[in-house]
């Protein structure tokens, strides 16, 4: 798997062929740059990446563990659960949807938010955007607040590299490494729409994922 592409293709060539008459390595792949994953960055799944956690995931890193691991929550995968299936006596958490941050530990609840020092106990994982809270703080705001899109997004699991892994990854080309300046939008919006839409922010170097359909044998 692969993930950074190559432009000097003519889009055209695509219409009425099939994706497997394509040689898809020399459309959509190139090395990779700069490898150097860290707490903040965001990984974004290659467009053939069909593994059942990542297909078409966009993944927030928010620490280097003490084994030199990584850690990370997926942004955009979200589930059918909410947050009044977690606390039932809780009404207003019927309408908080919980997200799939990954498949380690996926009883374990956390939670981004944009709020800074709204709440006690919050840490800046990335410029604008946080992690962590009290929960009674977080529970209140709920009831206080008509939405909260945008401003707070929960998730259960999380995603995990040992050593080294996440960076044989990225060099067999699983992941697009991005090192955004603000997280403005990282709480809206999910599904394939948000991968395209952080495809988008990569530059034209990767317009060509957006090319390939969700499922190649829908072509």
């Amino acid at each position: 798997m692969k993930n950074t592409l190559k432009m000097n293709i003519d889009e055209n060539s695509l219409r009425g062929n099939s994706l497997r008459d394509i040689d898809i390595e020399s459309l959509i792949y190139k090395d990779p740059q700069g490898l150097n994953p860290q707490k903040g960055d965001l990984l974004i799944a290659e467009p053939l990446l069909d593994q059942p956690y990542f297909k078409r995931s966009v993944i927030l890193l928010l620490e280097e563990d003490k084994d030199h691991g990584h850690v990370g929550l997926t942004l955009n995968v979200p589930t059918p659960v909410t947050l009044q299936d977690l606390f039932p006596q809780w009404q207003a958490g019927k309408r908080v949807r919980i997200y799939s941050g990954g498949p380690v530990e996926s009883d374990r609840l956390f939670m981004l938010h944009t709020l800074g020092d709204h709440f006690e106990g919050a840490s800046e994982v990335a410029p604008g955007l946080y992690v962590g809270a009290n929960l009674d703080q977080v529970m209140d705001y709920i009831n206080n607040e008509e939405s909260i899109e945008g401003k707070l997004r929960f998730f259960l699991g999380y995603s995990g590299w040992s050593k080294d892994q996440l960076n044989v990854e990225i060099m067999n080309h699983s992941w697009a490494l991005a090192h955004p300046e603000r997280m403005r939008d990282a709480l809206l919006g999910n599904g394939n729409d948000y991968w395209r839409r952080e495809v988008e922010k990569l530059g034209k170097e990767f317009r060509s994922w957006l090319i390939i359909p969700q499922d190649p044998e829908e072509n």
